[in-house]
C-alpha cells in the first residue's frame, strides 16, 4: 500500500516561498519562523525532504512558466526598436541593437576556434614521402 503524502504545514509552505528568493534555506528558515540557532540545520533538513523537494521543484517551474522571456521574442523586440532607432537617425543605438543581434549569431569572433569538421576534433595525417632527409 503506498503512502499518503502529508501535506505541508504553514511554517513548510512560507519556507518554500522564501527559499525561492535567493535559494538560501537557513535564510528562509529564519524568515518562515524557525528559530536562529537552529535555522541552517531546519534549513538544510528540510531540503532533504521528498515532499518538501518536490514542492520546491513545483514552485521553480511555475516560477519559470510566470517569468520566461524567450530568446526569439527578445531577438524581435531588439530588431523592433533598432529600426525605430534608425528611423529616427539614431544610429548609435540602432547598431546596438544589430550588434546584440550579431553577437547573439556569433558574427562577430573575438578568439579563433580550432577544431576538425563540425567541430569534431582536429585529424591530421602524416603522408611519408621518399624524400630522404
Amino acid at each position: 500500500m503506498e503512502k499518503k503524502k502529508a501535506p505541508l504545514t504553514g511554517r513548510e509552505s512560507h519556507f518554500i516561498a522564501e527559499y525561492l528568493i535567493d535559494k538560501n534555506a537557513a535564510r528562509a528558515a529564519r524568515a518562515a519562523g524557525y528559530s536562529e540557532k537552529t535555522a541552517r540545520a531546519i534549513g538544510h533538513s528540510l531540503l532533504r525532504k521528498e515532499r518538501i523537494q518536490g514542492a520546491i521543484a513545483s514552485a521553480l517551474d511555475e516560477q519559470k512558466k510566470r517569468t520566461l522571456i524567450e530568446a526569439d521574442q527578445v531577438l524581435k523586440d531588439i530588431e523592433r526598436i533598432s529600426g525605430k532607432a534608425e528611423a529616427a537617425g539614431e544610429f548609435q543605438a540602432a547598431l546596438k541593437g544589430k550588434e546584440l543581434i550579431g553577437k547573439h549569431y556569433k558574427l562577430f569572433t573575438e578568439k579563433h576556434e580550432h577544431g576538425g569538421i563540425g567541430g569534431g576534433p582536429l585529424v591530421m595525417q602524416v603522408t611519408p614521402t621518399d624524400e630522404k632527409l
